[in-house]
């Protein structure tokens, strides 16, 4: 694991935090219009084509089914461009140590916008499905066959390994990285197979979780900690409970 402990000058940081900020606005704007093209045009389409002819009551309800296919083809174009974007420009998280705002995390940044953009505006309709874990998978998460997240909060993906057959509860936070004031730190997760994690719960970097681990709702797994296998742990911080 690289080390990047280089030290950088007020200046130098408020304007790598300005860069950071402008060019998060334009990757933005340039995903969302993006994918809202093809939605315009099938609006655009049905429109001209299928409306015209039609008596108002009928003009009406067909605009307005038009608007929720668009909003999925939105939504499903949003998530397949993050997935390019990460993989052309080799946007992605590395196991490391340093300044939050050096060179070394600009990537990790840039990489958590785009898992971001995809939570707010159409992520949160995929849970339990399929679909999110292609997604997170084209994002580089490793997942198993026969596993369910109910959440949309998983951060750092490519750093995040899941095994098969597991429950990942609603709302439940599996984050690589770990911000302590000006420093951060990102380090691999690893959860392994028939393993349970509870709604609401947050796994932290480095956490090694074994096969048929169950960890309970609301309960929070602290940095560098190891389940063995089979346990059931509950609290904050977690303890053994059987």
């Amino acid at each position: 694991m690289g080390l990047h402990s280089n030290l950088m000058s007020p200046r130098t940081t408020n304007f790598l935090y300005s860069l950071l900020s402008a060019t998060s606005q334009l990757v933005v704007a340039f995903l969302l219009g993006l994918s809202a093209l093809p939605a315009f045009l099938f609006i655009h389409w049905l429109s001209s084509v299928l409306l015209s002819d039609q008596t108002a009551i009928w003009q009406a309800l067909l605009f307005c089914l038009s608007l929720g296919l668009a909003f999925v083809l939105f939504g499903n174009t949003l998530l397949l461009l993050i997935v390019i974007v990460r993989t052309l420009f080799r946007i992605r998280s590395q196991e490391q140590r340093g300044r939050l705002f050096s060179a070394a995390a600009l990537g990790s940044v840039l990489y958590n916008l785009l898992l971001s953009l995809a939570a707010f505006f159409y992520l949160p309709l995929l849970r339990s499905s399929i679909l999110i874990i292609w997604f997170y998978r084209g994002m580089g998460a490793r997942i198993g066959t026969g596993t369910v997240i109910a959440t949309t909060r998983l951060w750092d993906c490519d750093l995040i390994e899941i095994g098969e057959n597991c429950m990942i509860g609603g709302n439940a936070s599996i984050a690589a990285h770990v911000i302590n004031g000006s420093r951060g730190r990102l380090r691999r997760v690893r959860i392994g197979n028939s393993v349970t994690i509870g709604a609401n719960s947050s796994i932290m970097p480095g956490v090694v979780i074994e096969d048929d681990v169950i960890v309970g709702a609301n309960s929070l797994v602290p940095q560098g900690m190891h389940l063995e296998k089979g346990g059931v742990y509950l609290g904050v911080p977690v303890r053994k409970v059987n």
